[in-house]
C-alpha cells in the first residue's frame, strides 16, 4: 500500500445527493427542516434556463412558503452578505437554500452561519468564534467545480474590494448537499473551462498535499481521471449529459478532498490573482498550476506523473497540464492577464495562509516571486 501509515480523515455534509433529476426530490429534503425557505440564487442564467422557475414550482407544490433573494455578485462581499443577513432575518426561515455557482452556494453558507451566530463578517475574519450551527442550509450547485457544497468555508471579498478571504466553522458545512448534473446544461463553454478546472486543480492539489492519506487519495485519482475523460468534452460539447455527469462528479470528488486533504500553492495564489486581474477562482488557479507542478516536482513525482496518464499525456505532470490548457486556448503568462512585475510582492504576500501550508515542498516567498517571475 503506497500511503501505508497515513492518517485520513472525512468530514462531509449530513448526506450527499448526487445524480441526474435529483432537483425533483428538493422538496422532500426541505420539508426535513420546516416549511419556510429562503432561497438565494444568482443572476438570470438560472432564470433563462428554466431551472429557476422549476425549482420554485417544486418547492411550492411541497407546501413551502419561498423568500427568493437573487443578484448574488461574482465576487460577493460583505456588504451584500449582511445586507442579505438583514432580509433573511426578517423573513425568519426554517431553511436556507443556495442554489448557483461557487459564489452563490458561499454567499448562503455565510449568511445561514452569520443568522445564528450575529456580528459582521470582519468579526469572524478577525478571529471571532462561530459557535453556534448555523441555519439549516442545503447546497445546490449549477457549476461544476468549486466543491463549495461540501466545505466549510465561505470566501468573501472585502467592503473595497481589495482582498479575499474566508470565514470557516464545522458549522459551516451544509446539512445537505444536492448535485444535479443537467442543472450544468447551461453553462457557457468559459465557465464550464474554468470550474472544470477548479475541480481538476482541487483534485490534483489534493492528491500532492503533504496532509494526503489513503481515503482522500482514492477520491482525488478518481476526479483526475474523470476530469481528464470528460472536461474537454463538456467544453466542446455543453449539451453532452455523460460529460457533464462525469464533470460534476470530478467536482464532488474535488470538494470532499480539499476540505479534508488541504490545498496548495496554487490555491494560495488564487486569491489575491482573481483581486488583482478579476479572474475566475478556476481560471485564477489554473494559470499557475503548471509553475507550482515543476516546483514541487521532486517531492511528489510518482502522483503528477499519474495524474499525466490520467489526463491523457504521459509524462511531466506540468506538461500535461500545460497541454489542457492549451486545448482550451488559456495563457499562462501572467503579462497576458494584465500582471507587471510591479505587482508581484503584493501577489506573494496576498498568497499566505492556509492553502500554502498544505503544499508538500517547503518553499520560501522568495521562491514564489521567483516563480511568478518567470511566468511574465
Amino acid at each position: 500500500m503506497e500511503n501505508h501509515g497515513l492518517k485520513s480523515t472525512l468530514k462531509v455534509p449530513e448526506l450527499i445527493v448526487f445524480g441526474s433529476n435529483t432537483i425533483e426530490e428538493l422538496g422532500e429534503y426541505a420539508l426535513r427542516y420546516g416549511r419556510r425557505a429562503t432561497l438565494i440564487c444568482g443572476g438570470v442564467s438560472l432564470e433563462q434556463s428554466g431551472s429557476l422557475e422549476k425549482i420554485l414550482s417544486l418547492l411550492e407544490h411541497a407546501g413551502i412558503s419561498i423568500q427568493k433573494i437573487g443578484g448574488v455578485l461574482h465576487d460577493p462581499d460583505e456588504s451584500q452578505v449582511m445586507e442579505f443577513v438583514e432580509s433573511v432575518r426578517g423573513f425568519g426561515p426554517n431553511l436556507i437554500i443556495g442554489i448557483g455557482g461557487g459564489s452563490v452556494v458561499d454567499t448562503a453558507k455565510a449568511v445561514s452561519i452569520i443568522l445564528t451566530n450575529g456580528g459582521q463578517v470582519a468579526d469572524y475574519w478577525e478571529g471571532k468564534v462561530l459557535s453556534k450551527p448555523s441555519l439549516p442550509y442545503i447546497a445546490v450547485p449549477t457549476t461544476s467545480g468549486t466543491g463549495a457544497e461540501i466545505t466549510k468555508n465561505a470566501v468573501i471579498t472585502s467592503r473595497d474590494h481589495s482582498f479575499k478571504k474566508s470565514i470557516r466553522s464545522e458549522f459551516m458545512i451544509p446539512n445537505i448537499s444536492l448535485v444535479d448534473p443537467l442543472l450544468t446544461l447551461s453553462m457557457p463553454a468559459a465557465v464550464t473551462a474554468h470550474t472544470g478546472l477548479d475541480a481538476l486543480v482541487q483534485n490534483l492539489e489534493a492528491y500532492t498535499s503533504r496532509n494526503a492519506g489513503p481515503i482522500t487519495d482514492t477520491l482525488a485519482h478518481k476526479g483526475i481521471e474523470l476530469a481528464g475523460k470528460y472536461l474537454i468534452r463538456a467544453y466542446e460539447h455543453g449539451n453532452d449529459v455523460e460529460a457533464r455527469e462525469g464533470l460534476a462528479l470530478a467536482s464532488l470528488y474535488g470538494g470532499i478532498t480539499l476540505a479534508n486533504a488541504g490545498l496548495g500553492l496554487s490555491h494560495g495564489l488564487s486569491h489575491p490573482l482573481g483581486i488583482l486581474c478579476g479572474l475566475s477562482h478556476g481560471h485564477a488557479c489554473a494559470i499557475t498550476m503548471p509553475a507550482v507542478i515543476q516546483i514541487n516536482y521532486p517531492a511528489r513525482k510518482d502522483k503528477y506523473d499519474e495524474a499525466a496518464r490520467l489526463l491523457g499525456f504521459p509524462g511531466n505532470g506540468a506538461d500535461a497540464f500545460s497541454a489542457l490548457l492549451d486545448r482550451m486556448r488559456i495563457s499562462t503568462k501572467l503579462s497576458f492577464h494584465g500582471v507587471n512585475a510591479e505587482d508581484i510582492p503584493a501577489l506573494v504576500k496576498g498568497s499566505k495562509g492556509g492553502s500554502r501550508g498544505y503544499n508538500p515542498i517547503d518553499h520560501s516567498d522568495e521562491t514564489v516571486e521567483a516563480m511568478l517571475r518567470s511566468m511574465i
